[in-house]
């Protein structure tokens, strides 16, 4: 059975810092990773998933990705740094947050 790696480059975050790659639409893509995995660095768990390449029943993966300046995150995702977290919310009927980049200004 494979896994899916748990490296930045296997998520396709090489080459160019995050702050770099937030605002790019491709580097934006949604990623899965089994279920006890590293998150990689800078990036969030936006969901779970079921993937056959990870072990268990149900939902056995993550749904990871880069944030984009408000992005709605897991009760547990990493806060990547320069982002804070603004109010709780919700993710699929759990505990999520909203998370701003610092540098995000008013709506």
């Amino acid at each position: 059975m494979s896994t899916w790696s748990t490296s930045s480059s296997a998520c396709g975050a090489t080459g160019s810092t995050v702050a770099d790659r937030i605002d790019n639409p491709k580097a934006r893509m949604n990623r899965v990773i089994c279920r006890g995995a590293a998150v990689p660095d800078g990036w969030v768990v936006v969901g779970e998933h079921h993937s056959p390449a990870c072990d268990g029943d149900g939902a056995n993966a993550l749904v990871v990705k880069l944030p984009g300046r408000r992005e709605v995150v897991t009760a547990d995702s990493p806060v990547p740094d320069g982002y804070r977290r603004v109010r709780e919310t919700t993710v699929d009927d759990r505990p999520g947050w909203l998370i701003e980049r610092g540098d995000a200004g008013p709506d």
